[in-house]
Formats: C-alpha cells, structure tokens, sequence
C-alpha cells in the first residue's frame, strides 16, 4: 500500500511539473520568438486529465473528497462512522459505475483507432485515466472504510 501511495504522489507530482514546465516553455516561445508549438497544449489537456483523476484517488485516500460536512459535524460519534460508511458505499458504486464506462471508452476508441492530433498517440491511453482512477479511489475508498470500521483514526475525528 505504501508503494502505491507513493507511486500516485510521484505520479501527479511530475505530470504538474512537466505540464508546468510546457506551458511556460510555450508562453515564453510565444510572446518572445513569435514561436509556438502545435503539441504543447494537448500535452497539458491530457496531462491535466491525469492528474485529475488520479489525484481523485489521493483524496478519497487522504479523506478529503466532497461530503456533505455540515451534516457529518452535526451527528454524534457513531452516526459520523455510519454515516462515513454510507458516503463510502455510494462513492463506491459510483466509481464502479466509472470503470464499467470508462473500460467501455477505452475499447471504444481501441476499436475505432482514433490518435491525438498534435502528439499521434492512442487516445485510449487518455480515456484510460478513467478506470484507473476509479480503481484506485475504491482501493483507497474500501481501506478507509476498513479503518474506520476497525476504530482507527480518521480523518473525521
């Protein structure tokens, strides 16, 4: 679990730096030398979907997804487990709800071939942002509930 989350952390971590990194570059490119490049803002589109939703998966790790806190603050110790514990379980039917679609795309855009403009890749390596990114959420959305069923710290209390 550990690698993972640190897999994920370097991951997001990079692709901000490098999606950074482009867009000064084509700034600087544009404004200075009249020069631009055709790929650099599809390469931060798709960047920015990477980090979107694999950083969805480092909240829902880190607890701070959306909830609905006023509700949560206002009931008693054990209806903040329950009801933490029903949040988890609708947000894990939705991220289910995510990879069966987002699967459903990535085989959609395998079949018909479809590639990027600028960067000529295969566009099913973006669409493919969806599932892995709900995949990780329930790994972290289930481990969250496990802790919190077991009585340990979390980021509720």
């Amino acid at each position: 679990m550990r690698i993972l989350k640190k897999a994920e952390d370097v991951f997001v971590g990079t692709a901000l730096i490098a999606a950074t990194l482009v867009l000064f570059v084509n700034i600087v490119l544009r404004y200075s030398f009249d020069a631009n490049t055709t790929w650099a803002e599809e390469f931060i589109r798709y960047a920015m979907i990477w980090i979107a939703f694999i950083g969805s998966s480092i909240c829902f790790r880190r607890g701070i997804h959306v909830g609905v806190d006023l509700l949560i603050k206002s009931v008693s110790k054990v209806g903040k487990k329950v009801l933490q514990v029903y949040i988890n379980i609708i947000a894990v039917v939705f991220m289910i709800f995510l990879i069966k679609f987002g699967f459903d795309l990535v085989i959609f855009s395998m079949d018909t071939g479809q590639i990027t403009p600028s960067l000529e890749i295969k566009m099913y390596w973006i669409y493919l942002a969806i599932p892995i990114g709900a995949i990780l959420s329930i790994v972290h959305i289930i481990t969250q509930t496990i802790n919190l069923l077991r009585n340990y710290q979390t980021s509720l209390d």
